[in-house]
């Protein structure tokens, strides 16, 4: 392989990297919404880049359950019936308590100030009822203390969950609550996780995310 070809490579690869992650933070803030149809020649042409990395990032999301594939190669994000978000949220709240128990045993002071700045910044966000803007906060909020846990099988796990869950968290507090309801007890966690207590930040971070359980059993 001579430079030029190792070169364009790598910039396919950037490339397709780059769409992935900036769809996958669609899917987080609930940009994409439940049953949402995602155009592969809509995408290209709004990045002006051809439809092959837009396809492959897509078939990249759809690999790891965040879209599933439609009719002639579309795509679309998945209309889950209530217990299937519920069951989703209750499976992420399971494996982000276990990383927030494993974080307390070794959170860094510098971590802790990330934490306090991402909780100014979800206040912020809530009062000026930017939904996109603060789930993105409370995303980055969540995967600082599951990163934060060491275990890097156990974080992709969880940031998998996060993409999958993220159009119906957003159409959750968008559509079936009182905004007044998106604020959660995250300087609890906080203070959980500054003091050690492993089993308080487990449980506090469950609560967090079983609020999406509970939400969608009650829609059943």
């Amino acid at each position: 392989m001579n430079a030029n070809t190792s070169t364009a490579s790598a910039d396919a690869e950037n490339l397709n990297a780059s769409i992935y992650a900036d769809l996958r933070i669609q899917l987080i803030t609930g940009v994409l919404q439940p049953a949402e149809a995602v155009s592969i020649r809509k995408l290209a042409e709004s990045r002006n880049v051809s439809t092959m990395p837009v396809r492959e990032a897509l078939r990249q999301l759809a690999s790891e359950g965040a879209l599933i594939s439609a009719a002639r190669k579309a795509f679309r994000v998945p209309d889950l019936t209530p217990q299937e978000a519920s069951d989703l949220f209750f499976v992420r709240g399971v494996l982000e308590g276990a990383a927030a128990e494993i974080a307390a045993t070794r959170i860094t002071p510098e971590t802790l100030a990330t934490l306090n700045r991402l909780v100014a910044e979800m206040r912020t966000t809530w009062e000026a009822r930017d939904a996109p803007a603060f789930l993105l906060a409370n995303y980055r909020f969540h995967s600082t203390i599951y990163e934060s846990s060491g275990n890097r099988a156990l974080a992709l796990s969880i940031d998998r969950l996060c993409a999958q869950t993220g159009p119906w968290l957003s159409h959750g507090i968008v559509h079936l609550v009182n905004p007044d309801n998106w604020i959660g007890e995250h300087g609890l966690i906080i203070e959980a996780l500054r003091t050690g207590d492993a089993a308080a930040a487990r449980k506090l971070i469950e609560e967090d995310v079983f609020w999406g359980v509970e939400l969608y059993r009650h829609s059943t």
